[in-house]
């Protein structure tokens, strides 16, 4: 990650996606998303990676 991206909290993050954040916490615990830690163990993420994500849920599945 670019030392510029700006990072989001979990909160902006969520209303970003259109969703709430137990379900980006929990996407983010299975590692579907993207997620940074402060040193205090709060969770941020990038608007790169939500949007990166976003676009892989739109993928058909494979197979």
């Amino acid at each position: 990650m670019e030392g510029s991206t700006k990072l989001i909290n979990i909160a902006q993050a969520a209303e970003y996606l259109g969703v709430s954040a137990a379900s980006l916490r929990a996407w983010s615990d299975r590692g579907l998303v993207r997620v940074y830690r402060t040193p205090g163990g709060q969770r941020r993420f990038s608007i790169d990676d939500l949007d990166n994500f976003k676009r892989s849920m739109r993928q058909p599945p494979r197979g």
